[in-house]
């Protein structure tokens, strides 16, 4: 009986003791690769879910920005397109530009639409002077000496001129200039005047514009210069005063008796020096400038002729024309 209760209690433990091995066998070698494949799978399987957590939202991301990529490249191109209209409207700009500058270049050439510029040169009485006149790149009006004691056939100088003037001597304050060969004097009479302006058609038939030598004197007198002014009138001729006077009636005649009045607007060569001349020479391209035309008088003196040649570069924005050519 003992014997069959040792038995059984022996049985009974060896039984116990395989169950406790079973459960610890989980911590066995085999058991923990099992349980390393279960957690590699696991973490994979983390890993992976974490993959494809973190891929969504890659993907979306990209799909994202692929709109924004297509959003910002066209824009882009708008921008190109806008770019180049920008770059188009320059060019057009600068054909035009380009254009105007060829009908400036034209303008000069053909001089139209460009300020005029009249030169007279007084006391013209010698051939060498007409020669001189003649030998300048321009244009320029000889006044011409009607005879006198100087040359008495001065007129013919005008012979084979298609532009000129004659300079008519009237009275002036100076004794030495008043010695010049018949010049008109507020004594003479009204005939006398007259008679003379006939005398002076007949020496230069051709003649168109004329104006007065000195006569700081005689121009003053309103009288006077109305006989005179008439009688020009009446033979054909178109008076231009010099302005030897501010005093001057020319100007209240011509307006009584309704035609234009004509006058010099700058003495060039008061002062006998080069640089004078030339610069009395710009004033008047100003002057033209400003107000599209400009007559200016110099004399035959070497120095005038001298600023003559050198001034050629400032006639560059205005047209010389002859007297009888300015549209005034």
């Amino acid at each position: 009986m003992i014997k069959y209760i040792v038995a059984l209690f022996i049985t009974f433990f060896t039984l116990n003791a395989s169950e406790i091995d079973i459960v610890e066998d989980f911590g066995t070698d085999d058991n923990r690769a099992k349980i390393n494949v279960v957690e590699s799978i696991d973490s994979a399987e983390l890993q992976s879910d974490k993959a494809i957590v973190y891929q969504e939202p890659v993907k979306e991301q990209v799909e994202k920005v692929k709109p924004k990529e297509e959003s910002i490249k066209k824009p882009k191109k708008k921008e190109v397109k806008k770019e180049k209209k920008v770059k188009k409207e320059p060019i057009k700009e600068q054909n035009s530009s380009k254009t105007a500058k060829k009908r400036v270049l034209k303008h000069k050439k053909s001089g139209k639409n460009l300020p005029q510029l009249a030169i007279i040169i007084d006391d013209v009485s010698k051939r060498s002077q007409i020669n001189f006149l003649k030998s300048l790149p321009y244009h320029i009006t000889p006044s011409i000496f009607p005879p006198t004691r100087m040359n008495m056939n001065s007129n013919n100088l005008a012979k084979n001129l298609k532009h000129y003037m004659v300079h008519l001597p009237i009275e002036s304050h100076s004794k030495a200039m008043n010695k010049i060969y018949k010049m008109l004097f507020l004594k003479d009479s009204n005939d006398k005047i007259r008679k003379r302006v006939k005398e002076i058609r007949r020496l230069f038939p051709n003649a168109k514009y004329l104006n007065n030598h000195t006569g700081s004197v005689f121009c003053r007198n309103y009288k006077k210069s109305k006989v005179l002014y008439k009688a020009l009138k009446k033979e054909g001729f178109v008076f231009l005063d010099s302005r030897t006077s501010k005093k001057t009636k020319f100007n209240q005649i011509a307006r009584e008796l309704g035609y234009k009045y004509y006058k010099s607007d700058i003495f060039i060569d008061n002062v006998q020096n080069v640089n004078y001349t030339i610069k009395q020479i710009r004033k008047g391209v100003a002057l033209a400038k400003k107000q599209g035309y400009a007559v200016i008088i110099g004399h035959p003196h070497p120095t005038t002729f001298k600023a003559l040649k050198r001034a050629s570069k400032y006639f560059k924005d205005v047209k010389l024309v002859y007297i009888d050519e300015l549209k005034f």
